[in-house]
């Protein structure tokens, strides 16, 4: 089947507020084609969308549902917006879609409501629901979904769940997703990179400002100038082929479109999916001292397995450890350290591991995951064992109680303490772990930033970079992602361990396990030369 041709007798109405046919530009018809194949080859239609504004991607999408559901019997056609005046939008534009249909004359309505068409021929109907209703979708099979602006849905994790236990993976199966970006650490970041990583049947698609020819100098008649000062962005945009015509646009657009905010530009007319993901708000770690200190390097992704009194790592590429530099084999610069964030359960958020080089605050490994605390605490003591018997701190809070306490009963020999002077003269007091209070977390964070600004560390990992790209500081004060959805776990996993370790006295060479009298002896094997070069 090919969707071209019936999509192309549907109207639309023009900026300009005519009605015309619809002849698909450059990005609708890479969607179009995209779900064609997809059809074609005899595989569920699961596309995702990140895109620049005024790209006619929600038309296309609507265009594709009519189309759908007009040639499939029997079929439920869903449509969510993000809120009521989306949602009234996309309706009128379907229903502009039956009015204009050449025909029209074959089929017959068996209702039009204000949320519903339905055709008496086919048995199909399309519904349009906003996001605000948690149950849109629950009380029938939906054959075709087009979630729009799902970045900004509330509550997205949960709808999408019970949405996809009403979907079919069939061949005659739709699921079109698009949204401009919201941020990192929610469920449409997830989702986006899964599809990016090959880990989801989602294809994804991105769709760059710089591609639209409306986004030009002479597209907006403005007056062109060929440019030389560029700034250190715009250089970079020039490497990918954006011309002086793009750029001169451009500036006319932060000026305009975006109150000269730049970064409010990227977020809404992003050139790359970076760009997309960038936060709005004041964020916490500088932008420009984050991007010194991070040097993408490619992990290689498995898990640790014990085998007798060693510990081995196990490549695999859904594994939740990510190793980016092995243990130091010299035990004088192979001091390490941990910092942990646990979850409750396996059913919520992920918990997180920052492993660090002490004397060099460089990440060389992040363990990501949803894990319950007490097999947490388990795998915690394999990594640790691993980086040289790592002194480990672990957020206590909650959770992070039934963490620290399994360590202690496994009788792992270094995690960090606490130490303050008590009330009685003389006396030490101690505890075990990191208790995050909001003092200490500003604390935590703020020798983040320091360390950043004296580019004292090192970030491999992607998805720390991202959740400290829009870490920002909250309206009603203290810091947190800038999407309520979203989540620090790598943020805080990373200033616990740096914290941590920078309470430690002075860096001594490693003793090893045989000199630490009364604690186990892991030895580290691991098959080097089998993954020292895989890619994640």
């Amino acid at each position: 089947m090919n969707f071209e041709p019936f999509v192309k007798r549907l109207a639309i109405r023009t900026k300009q507020q005519t009605v015309q046919k619809l002849e698909p530009n450059w990005a609708q018809t890479e969607v179009l084609n995209t779900v064609n194949d997809l059809y074609n080859a005899g595989r569920p239609a699961r596309v995702i969308v990140l895109k620049a504004r005024q790209l006619g991607i929600s038309t296309i999408s609507e265009a594709l549902m009519f189309s759908w559901v007009m040639l499939h019997e029997q079929t439920y056609g869903l449509v969510i917006a993000h809120e009521i005046d989306a949602s009234e939008y996309l309706l009128n534009m379907t229903k502009l879609y039956w009015d204009t249909f050449p025909f029209k004359s074959l089929y017959t309505t068996k209702y039009v409501s204000r949320k519903e068409l339905a055709w008496e021929e086919t048995g199909s109907s399309i519904r349009i629901a906003t996001a605000k209703n948690m149950r849109a979708g629950r009380s029938r099979t939906v054959n075709a979904l087009h979630g729009s602006e799902v970045a900004f849905w509330d509550h997205t994790a949960e709808m999408m769940l019970g949405l996809r236990q009403t979907i079919p993976n069939s061949p005659k199966s739709m699921i079109l997703l698009e949204s401009t970006a919201n941020g990192v650490g929610n469920w449409y970041y997830d989702a986006w990179q899964a599809a990016v990583d090959g880990d989801s049947d989602y294809v994804p698609l991105f769709f760059p400002w710089w591609r639209h020819p409306e986004y030009t100098a002479s597209a907006a008649n403005l007056k062109y100038e060929r440019l030389t000062n560029l700034d250190s962005e715009e250089k970079t945009l020039r490497k990918v082929g954006v011309d002086d015509d793009h750029l001169v646009w451009r500036r006319w657009a932060i000026r305009n479109l975006a109150d000269q905010n730049t970064e409010r530009f990227m977020q809404e007319y992003p050139a790359t999916p970076e760009e997309a993901f960038i936060a709005s708000g004041t964020n916490v770690f500088p932008v420009d001292s984050l991007k010194l200190v991070y040097e993408r390097k490619d992990g290689v992704k498995g898990y640790l397995r014990r085998e007798g009194n060693s510990i081995q790592f196990l490549p695999d590429r859904h594994g939740p450890l990510t190793i980016f530099r092995k243990p130091s084999r010299d035990l004088s610069w192979g001091k390490y350290f941990i910092g942990a964030d646990p979850t409750h359960t396996t059913m919520g958020d992920n918990a997180c591991a920052q492993v660090i080089n002490r004397r060099t605050y460089e990440q060389v490994a992040t363990w990501n995951g949803k894990i319950d605390p007490m097999t947490f605490a388990e795998e915690l003591a394999k990594l640790g064992a691993y980086y040289n018997h790592a002194t480990i701190s672990t957020e206590i809070e909650g959770p992070g109680y039934a963490t620290i306490g399994r360590l202690v009963e496994i009788d792992y020999p270094h995690i960090w303490r606490n130490r303050w002077a008590d009330k009685s003269p003389g006396k030490i007091a101690e505890t075990m772990g990191w208790s995050t209070t909001w003092k200490r977390k500003e604390w935590a964070i703020g020798w983040l930033i320091k360390l950043m600004a004296d580019r004292d560390m090192t970030i491999h990992d992607p998805k720390t970079y991202d959740e400290m790209r829009t870490y920002v500081t909250l309206p009603a004060g203290g810091y947190g992602p800038a999407d309520r959805e979203g989540h620090d776990d790598c943020v805080m996993a990373l200033a616990i361990a740096c914290i941590c370790a920078s309470t430690e006295g002075p860096v001594q060479a490693y003793a090893g396990p045989a000199e630490q009298e009364g604690h186990h002896d892991l030895p580290i094997t691991a098959p080097w030369e089998d993954w020292a070069e895989t890619k994640v």
